[in-house]
């Protein structure tokens, strides 16, 4: 979790700056990252699929999309994976 002594990555200011929103059935809200070990986190935890725009990735419930850049990569690099600790929009 970013505190106020937390050096925040480049990378991690870039995507905090991309509108990065949640849409699930018709409706929208913003995503609201949590970075964790040099990843920005973001867990579904509704019962419904969600859609993180402007990635593009689903998420079924459970599943928790990890974001990070990898230093002399073009791009960001997405994983997603189920965990027992979630991170909420």
């Amino acid at each position: 979790m970013m505190t106020a002594a937390t050096k925040v990555p480049i990378w991690m200011e870039a995507l905090n700056a991309i509108p990065c929103q949640v849409s699930t059935n018709g409706s929208e809200r913003d995503v609201r990252w949590d970075y964790v070990c040099g990843r920005a986190m973001y867990t579904n935890v509704s019962e419904d699929v969600e859609i993180v725009e402007p990635l593009g990735v689903c998420l079924k419930s459970g599943e928790t999309l990890a974001v990070c850049w990898v230093a002399g990569e073009t791009a960001y690099s997405l994983e997603v994976y189920k965990v027992d600790r979630h991170y909420i929009a």
